[in-house]
């Protein structure tokens, strides 16, 4: 069984949920890449070895469950694979095709429905789609932070702002309705439609069970964040929102977790121009009590709300602060670092700037292969950066935070 239990970003990683990147990666060309919200194509092999070390690192420090083999277990039962594939069938081109893949093994489905399945040349209309899948694949599925997200004991089925992204919360829900324990709580913000409405994970940063951080831009919007003030008020007290706008474009800048992440009880990863008044985007705090907001107030920026809510952190800047580094770095997920506990972090071994920033200020830095055999171990110190290598992982848009759904945490 699952369990949900998340009261800040920093905390002991006790479980995390992974998906894998597989041959759904490689399901697309140059030319289908953007409408698969790819920059870039992919090289799968090469991705794969990276993220065995993601995967092997996580595995030393928390159990880690994979969305695949649950999803297999919940095919087994006959009403739950009908429920499922009448809800995907949805986003198919083919009517009917439910009832046709019905008929696979579990094992052939539960690929199918990641993978994708090519649509069948048997017509003119069929052979002059541009889009050459009757179920597309799962391209982004590995980022697995988008799709659901976890406050408290309750977990969240985000609402895609893209109709590539929104058959891995149909998924998601699947899995987590079958196997998530009863003291947790679902809630379906994916049931909840419009042009104004789309919230993702990589927007929600939590800093303490009464604070959080939200981004808006692309992904999120400004409906479904007073929607989602609700909803926590109602399960636990809120009393902070800083709100933080981020820019339509460069895509690098889709989540607020790609500018701002948290690493400790005392310091945060922040690309600088996020701080400076040179930046045009606003952050807003709002001050809630009893689920109703009582003030809201324009602040000077993320780290002046956070003052503001009584927390101190300490700023460590993407690229050093250095102006083209840090535009380089921030590209390549340099600002997106993934906290398995208070000062010991994942982040990609590419980031060179950033990782002596970090390096400056008292982190270790250790290879993830190290960790895996053995060789070095991240509770022998205070702090320290577990690096991986992101050649290809990073070229997908997105850094370790935006390839985990932690669960529990101490």
């Amino acid at each position: 069984m699952l369990i949900a239990g998340i009261h800040s970003e920093f905390s002991k990683l006790k479980t995390v949920l992974l998906h894998g990147p597989g041959p759904e990666v490689e399901n697309m060309t140059p030319a289908t890449a953007e409408r698969a919200l790819y920059s870039d194509i992919l090289n799968l092999p090469i991705a794969q070895l990276e993220y065995a070390q993601f995967r092997g690192v996580l595995k030393k420090v928390s159990e880690v469950f994979e969305v695949k083999p649950m999803l297999c277990s919940i095919l087994e039962k006959d009403e739950t694979r009908s429920e499922l594939l009448v809800q995907l069938e949805k986003f198919s081109v083919c009517p009917g095709l439910s009832e046709e893949l019905s008929g696979l093994s579990v094992s052939r489905l539960t690929n199918v429905l990641i993978e994708g399945i090519l649509l069948p040349q048997n017509s003119l209309t069929n052979f002059l789609q541009q889009n050459k899948y009757s179920i597309n694949p799962l391209h982004n599925m590995f980022f697995m932070r988008d799709a659901s997200f976890c406050i408290g004991n309750t977990i969240f089925i985000s609402s895609m702002a893209r109709s590539v992204r929104k058959p891995e919360t149909i998924i998601l829900e699947a899995v987590y309705r079958h196997l998530l324990d009863n003291n947790s709580r679902l809630v379906y913000l994916n049931k909840l439609a419009g042009s104004k409405f789309s919230i993702e994970g990589g927007d929600i940063l939590v800093v303490s069970p009464e604070v959080l951080i939200i981004g808006i831009g692309s992904r999120t919007t400004p409906e479904a964040v007073d929607y989602l003030i609700g909803q926590v008020s109602a399960i636990q007290p809120l009393n902070y929102v800083i709100v933080q706008e981020l820019p339509l474009e460069p895509e690098s800048f889709i989540h607020l977790d790609m500018v701002f992440t948290l690493l400790s009880e005392s310091e945060c990863m922040v690309y600088k121009p996020l701080l400076e008044s040179e930046w045009h985007y606003h952050t807003i705090l709002m001050k809630i009590e009893n689920g109703v907001v009582r003030k809201i107030s324009y602040v000077e920026n993320i780290m002046e709300g956070l003052k503001k809510c009584r927390f101190g952190f300490e700023p460590v800047f993407c690229g050093n602060g250095d102006p083209m580094s840090q535009e380089r770095e921030q590209w390549h997920s340099g600002a997106n670092f993934f906290a398995f506990s208070p000062g010991h972090i994942i982040g990609y071994a590419r980031n060179m700037h950033t990782t002596n920033a970090l390096n400056k200020i008292g982190y270790e830095i250790i290879k993830a292969n190290d960790v895996i055999s053995g060789t070095a171990s991240p509770a022998n110190y205070k702090k320290c950066l577990v690096t991986i290598e992101g050649s290809e992982l990073a070229r997908g848009g997105g850094g370790p935070r935006c390839m985990t759904m932690p669960l529990l945490r101490d």
